[in-house]
């Protein structure tokens, strides 16, 4: 009767605990291991920045990546622009303007340059000092949030990152600087591919 007894309760416990919830190491190990498989990566992106008196901008757009360090945004809305690096110089185009501007990769401080050193190769444990799970409402149901702290000074004091647990596919990722302003891109429409978007 004991015996029968444990049993119900070893089974009920284990129905109500679910499965394991992923930790920390879970998913910085599963970002790292799902972009380092990566040679191109497609998304839908919004990008928010606010300033340190709270003004927001927001524009939206198309983002594509490509190893080794290739990245295009294309900006829609509210007007077309061109951001592009072959890894090496950094472009930057608004037709309106009929004008190009252009800056090398090393010297830029640009929120979006981060992601074109993701696809293929990404070390986030190289990149940054401390990782912080934020028990903190995501933009995203059921998705991860992370806060990480940069190892390289600059103005760049935090990045946080949104995570899909299921694939680790980062969703939205946070900029915050020390003047007080703020850098957010919000992904969807994601496709991610192992062997090339062009094969």
């Amino acid at each position: 009767m004991y015996h029968c007894l444990w049993f119900c309760l070893a089974a009920l416990f284990s129905t109500v605990a679910g499965p394991q919830e992923k930790g920390l190491s879970d998913v910085i190990q599963g970002v790292e291991s799902s972009f380092a498989r990566m040679k191109d990566f497609s998304s839908d992106f919004t990008q928010i920045f606010e300033d340190a008196l709270n003004r927001k901008q927001q524009e939206s757009g198309h983002l594509y990546l490509m190893r080794p360090r290739m990245m295009r945004w294309e900006y829609k809305n509210p007007e077309d622009k061109l951001f592009i690096s072959d890894g090496k110089t950094v472009y930057f185009y608004v037709p309106a303007d009929r004008q190009v501007n252009k800056e090398a990769v090393k010297q830029s401080f640009d929120d979006r340059i981060p992601l074109m050193f993701l696809l293929g190769q990404a070390n986030l444990r190289n990149e940054f000092t401390r990782f912080e799970l934020l028990n903190t409402k995501p933009f995203y149901e059921g998705t991860k949030v992370v806060r990480m702290y940069p190892k390289r000074k600059t103005d760049l004091q935090e990045i946080v990152m949104e995570v899909d647990p299921s694939n680790y596919e980062i969703l939205r990722l946070r900029f915050a600087h020390s003047d007080g302003s703020r850098s957010e891109f919000i992904f969807s429409s994601i496709l991610d591919v192992v062997q090339g978007l062009g094969q």
